[in-house]
């Protein structure tokens, strides 16, 4: 009933032509993504090259798809998990249920296809035994709407799924999960059969859920009522005017099947013209033995190094022309042509947002074009871009879990965990002990200089952080504590010489502040930090004591 195509199902009918396309386009990346991609390199061969040369070819890989490596390298975000933050410090206890439910690793492929298809969908429940549950939905999956004044986020969600049914036979049938809060007083949660024509059919709540769960019994809410849905849409790069972005890059979508075409006649062109022709004119091989193929007759003669190829005259005439032996050049450079493709694929690469410079060095002589590979700095600066755009969708995620985990578990409205207000710093790659040096170098000469304060300095060696809350933690180090302050040493004795001048000496002592906060922001934690808090203590005791002094002389 349901022939499947490379993706393992046949697609669903599209409510309407604007939505259909988009579908095909977003199919047509999955396969490239997905690496079933194979008849769409057919496609393209023939329409490149025709049916007789095409066969000429012979076989073709599926090794060289610029458009996967790209997304792959791209796709750094959630390298290292994210570090979830709330205002309130008790409150992150959320963290650990998304660590539970393994979300994080989840979005290193959510972001993998982000990228691709521009836009992924994240859909969160909270299952039976009581634990998060994340499930990527792809946007070929779903018709979609969303508010004028709002319109990256959706209100009215179909999502086209496969199920099983009682009476409907032994193969799946296609099934739309309706779910809107589009009407605030009377939200949506049904699931309806699909008709051929794309409309929503029968209505087989019951059956699927269990009951309709519309209006009062809708599930999905905030601590003070208000419907969410559950639902997070992720953007590769932000539109701001648009809900669906499917058409981005398209140039390197193309360009990718392109480039499989040129690689394959690159493969051809070393199979069967990298090598010199040879040829006779009026010579035969002596002693050829006649062979029979599958493809016809054919004369051969085994020859090797230590052998001597005797040839003799093809006619007998003595108008047969002088007998010729000699050599065509090689019919292609094919040095040349992979030159060719590593500059073509370093132009996709440019088109996907990659500089030429952050292209990681693959050969001794050029940068390789075989498959984009980025430098770390390079990954770096995508995980920065990434961030501008998934950070939004990512606290959302957060903030929608914590709403369903408050309602499954009962918690009153101001009880449970906090439902917003949470952050997301996303870590970044490990700097090579260089970098390190160079970055730690430049921020305590910002310090001393006094054009970066401490909470700057904090944020600046952690990257992703919030100022907030870098200040906020800056104050913690500040704070003296019991558990890590060793025990305060003796007091120094006071000198015999004359007192020194209080004014003097607070300028000297405020300058080792300085820099004795600045390794503090630096080297937080451990006994390090024990031993900086008892310094910056001495030089309190330090002053206070030539202070008392000089009350003492006057």
């Amino acid at each position: 009933m349901y022939p499947r195509d490379a993706l393992g199902y046949a697609p669903p009918s599209a409510p309407d032509e604007t939505t259909r396309a988009r579908w095909e386009e977003t199919r047509r990346r999955r396969r490239l993504l997905d690496g079933v991609w194979r008849a769409d390199l057919e496609r393209h061969l023939e329409r490149h090259l025709g049916s007789v040369r095409r066969e000429a070819w012979g076989p073709v890989s599926l090794a060289a798809n610029v458009f996967e490596a790209g997304c792959r390298e791209l796709s750094v975000l959630y390298d290292h998990e994210p570090e979830v933050t709330h205002e309130r410090s008790e409150a992150v206890g959320i963290e650990r249920q998304l660590r539970i439910a393994g979300l994080w690793g989840l979005m290193a492929r959510t972001q993998f296809y982000t990228t691709g298809l521009r836009e992924m969908l994240v859909r969160a429940h909270v299952s039976e035994d009581g634990r998060l549950r994340f499930r990527p939905v792809y946007p070929d999956m779903v018709w979609a709407d969303a508010p004028v004044d709002a319109p990256e986020q959706p209100r009215t969600v179909h999502e086209y799924r496969l199920r099983h049914l009682e009476g409907h036979g032994p193969e799946p049938v296609w099934t739309v999960d309706v779910v809107s809060v589009a009407d605030p007083e009377a939200p949506v949660y049904r699931v309806h059969l699909l008709t051929g024509g794309g409309t929503l059919g029968e209505d087989i709540s019951g059956a699927t859920l269990g009951g309709d769960f519309s209006g009062e019994a809708y599930p999905y809410r905030r601590a003070d009522g208000r419907p969410v849905l559950p639902y997070v849409l992720y953007h590769a790069v932000r539109p701001g005017d648009r809900l669906w972005d499917p058409y981005a890059i398209q140039e390197v979508v193309d360009g990718s099947l392109d480039m499989a075409v040129f690689s394959a006649f690159v493969a051809h062109s070393f199979r069967d013209s990298s090598w010199p022709q040879r040829y006779v004119v009026n010579l035969e091989v002596d002693a050829a033995e006649v062979v029979e193929t599958q493809n016809g007759r054919r004369s051969e003669v085994v020859t090797d190094p230590a052998s001597l190829l005797r040839f003799r005259s093809a006619r007998d005439t003595e108008d047969a022309g002088q007998p010729m032996v000699g050599q065509f050049q090689a019919g292609a450079d094919v040095e040349k042509m992979q030159g060719v493709l590593e500059s073509m694929t370093a132009r996709l690469a440019v088109s996907m947002g990659v500089p030429p410079s952050d292209l990681q060095r693959m050969t001794s002589t050029a940068r390789s074009g075989a498959a984009i590979a980025l430098t770390n700095e390079g990954k770096r600066t995508a995980q920065r871009r990434a961030a501008v755009s998934m950070r939004d969708s990512d606290e959302r995620l957060v903030a929608l879990s914590a709403i369903l985990l408050n309602r499954y578990l009962g918690f009153p409205a101001g009880a449970g965990f906090p439902e917003s207000g949470y952050q997301v710093r996303y870590k970044e790659l490990p700097l090579s002990p260089d970098e390190r040096r160079a970055r730690r170098e430049d921020v305590l000469a910002l310090l001393a200089a006094g054009l970066m304060s401490q909470a700057e300095a904090y944020q600046e060696m952690h990257p992703g952080l919030s100022f907030e809350v870098a200040a906020r933690r800056v104050e913690e180090l500040e704070e003296p504590t019991a558990e890590v302050a060793p025990a305060t040493p003796a007091t120094p004795a006071r000198p015999a010489a004359a007192p020194v001048s209080t004014d003097d000496l607070a300028e000297e002592i405020d300058g080792a502040r300085i820099a004795l906060g600045a390794a503090l922001a630096l080297n937080p934690g451990g006994e390090v930090e024990a031993f900086l808090r008892t310094a910056l203590e001495s030089l309190d005791e330090v002053l206070s004591i030539v202070a008392d002094d000089e009350e003492d002389a006057g």
